[in-house]
């Protein structure tokens, strides 16, 4: 089995990081030569309790205890030290391998899914190191595991998932797919021969392989132009390009392929994607869940937005060609407010590639500040945004409403370098629960700013809040939380439960919020994972159809005897390392009656008690005073 391990690893890979890191990274790899026989079956460590992956009814992700057993096993017959990279006393790499077939790879409910984690509490380890986090994967789906595998390294360096990776998830979407070892490019040539990270992965591991796009505008008989950049597929180290186009978003234009492992993707050319460094999600590794908000989309050049959609996992025609353009002309690129950018590239491909960027106007002068993504109303409210201008003007509105009602702005004034709040007032009130499209656009000193955007109108619009009460240690009881709204009459809306809170309470998953009855009720039931004084967070995320979310977030407190609600908040500070240093220490091991996609990163939540509390963040990693 040791030969197994050295066949999958070595050199493939130390030849992965070389590509990925174009030279620039030295991969070591242990592999330690002792096997570990797991004291339990197969299920008792990979068995799925409903749509929770390796999970027990009481929500404890059981590969962890395997990981426990053997690091405990090993403690003391390895120098851990050669693995706090940053000697910072924790052990920054850790691969276990199970010699059993992973769940990811076709194997039964009761298999492992191959992922990465942190440890609830860090692991003690001799000369004062601990063990906050591992990645395990399968040796018995043999080279076919190969790209899971080095997708579970990449995390422990601080990549995140660029696909629906929480198991409950029902989404269609797979990311950024097949481009990125982060989607489902770890499956590329069956897994032999995974994906690449695309540059956005490779800026947040530390590799910044890329160049910063700023314009310089310079007037031409057409239009104001700006850089050009030149890629020749036959040079060996071609940096990407990164576009800011506002504070947190970004266009990256980077050339794939040239090497062994691009060789799998859906085709060879160039790649554009979008990136929106607002989306929630980080603590959780829940990026880009939602394809409506993406945390890294491709802007797919063919326009048929099937990877958007889910229809497939990359193709060639993703890739954009010889004569094509993005941004302002051809495949549009629009920022979360659904402004279009105000430049384009054309694109002419010859024995090089060269990409052009123009616009209509040398220097910009007017912006504006729309709601982020889709917009949720109350039946008669208007539309608030900000704009500013460097000269003054009347703005031109040239805004249509797709369901027929007229739309007039106020004010329409804008002075020089004063930012303005502006009101988009409707003529009639819309309908409830009705959705309509705002479009066309703004100008000020015939310079536009071109807007689409969906209008979601509601009655009754929930909002944030609070709430705290006392439960019992170990009576089941069913909790009222009243939802504070605005507005009139009824709407149903969904709502997930989650932190430590999920792990001991369920409900419905619909909500229905009215003048007369806005209660939440949560069924509780303690499962014997609470103690006197306990105190349990959690949060309430109330979504409507245009993915809008409002949160409560709830605190109870366990009680032997049920008395006065408390009102002591813990809240999880908020830390994800991002170790940019390269080594790996790979332990493998046996799990004794094994029986016979995608990764998981797993979240581990916490119930914590409120003397001398002990603070972890949302992967349970402690947070260090």
């Amino acid at each position: 089995m040791i030969s197994a391990a050295e066949t999958m690893l070595i050199p493939h890979a130390q030849n992965y990081f070389n590509e990925l890191s174009h030279g620039t990274v030295n991969l070591q790899i242990d592999i330690h030569n002792a096997m570990f026989t797991a004291p339990d079956t197969m299920a008792s460590y990979g068995s799925d309790t409903g749509v929770k992956r390796d999970s027990s009814i009481d929500g404890t992700h059981l590969p962890m205890i395997l990981a426990e057993e053997v690091i405990i096993e090993f403690s003391e017959a390895i120098d851990w030290s050669k693995y706090d990279l940053n000697r910072d006393g924790s052990v920054d790499r850790l691969l276990i391998l199970h010699t059993a077939i992973g769940q990811e790879t076709g194997g039964d409910s009761n298999r492992i899914w191959s992922h990465f984690a942190m440890f609830q509490k860090p692991l003690t380890l001799p000369n004062g190191l601990i063990s906050n986090h591992y990645a395990m994967a399968s040796l018995g789906s043999a080279s076919d595991g190969f790209g899971t595998a080095m997708h579970e390294m990449l995390h422990q360096m601080g990549a995140y998932d660029l696909y629906p990776s929480d198991g409950q998830q029902t989404s269609i979407w797979k990311g950024v797919g097949d481009w990125d070892i982060m989607a489902s490019g770890n499956w590329n040539d069956g897994g032999k021969t995974p994906a690449l990270p695309m540059s956005s992965t490779k800026e947040t591991i530390g590799l910044y392989h890329y160049q910063n796009l700023t314009f310089d505008w310079q007037q031409s008989t057409d239009y104001c132009h700006g850089p050009t950049i030149n890629i020749n597929p036959a040079d060996s180290f071609l940096p990407s390009h990164k576009i800011r186009i506002s504070n947190n978003e970004y266009v990256w234009i980077e050339y794939r392929g040239g090497n062994n492992y691009d060789e799998s993707l859906p085709g060879t050319g160039l790649l554009v994607s979008y990136q929106d460094t607002t989306i929630a999600g980080y603590d959780d590794n829940e990026l880009n869940v939602n394809n409506k908000r993406p945390y890294l989309k491709i802007i797919e050049a063919d326009g048929n937005n099937e990877l958007l959609s889910g229809a497939n996992q990359g193709q060639a025609s993703d890739l954009f060609t010889n004569g094509s353009s993005f941004g302002s002309q051809g495949i549009e690129i629009r920022n979360h407010d659904g402004i279009l950018v105000d430049w384009f590239a054309e694109v002419i491909i010859n024995t090089a590639i060269e990409i052009s960027f123009k616009t209509g106007s040398c220097s910009s002068q007017f912006t504006i500040n729309v709601p982020d993504h889709a917009i949720t109303t109350l039946l008669n409210e208007p539309i608030v945004f900000n704009a500013e201008t460097t000269m003054a003007c009347n703005l031109e509105n040239n805004l249509v409403s797709t369901d027929g009602r007229l739309v007039s702005i106020n004010p329409s004034q804008l002075y020089p370098d004063l930012p303005t709040e502006i009101e988009i007032s409707f003529n009639s009130a819309a309908q409830h629960n009705s959705k309509t499209r705002l479009t066309g656009d703004l100008s000020c000193n015939n310079e536009s700013r071109d807007i689409d955007t969906e209008i979601l109108s509601l009655s009754i619009i929930p909002q944030d809040g609070e709430f705290s009460s006392s439960i019992p240690v170990t009576k089941d009881i069913t909790i009222a939380i009243p939802i504070e709204s605005v507005g009139s009459g009824s709407h149903i809306f969904t709502y997930t439960i989650d932190g430590p809170l999920s792990r001991i309470a369920s409900s419905q998953q619909t909500l229905s919020i009215s003048e007369t009855n806005s209660m939440l009720m949560i069924e509780v039931q303690p499962n014997g994972l609470l103690s006197n004084n306990m105190i349990v967070n959690g949060e309430i995320e109330i979504m409507d159809s245009n993915d809008n979310k409002w949160m409560i977030n709830v605190t109870l407190t366990a009680e032997s005897a049920v008395g006065n609600s408390l009102n002591d908040y813990i809240n999880p500070g908020q830390l994800i390392g991002l170790a940019c240093l390269f080594a790996a220490l790979w332990v493998f091991l046996t799990i004794k009656d094994a029986k016979s996609g995608n990764t998981q990163v797993v979240e581990e939540t916490t119930i914590l008690p409120p003397t001398q509390p002990t603070q972890f963040d949302a992967w349970g990693r402690l947070i260090d005073d």
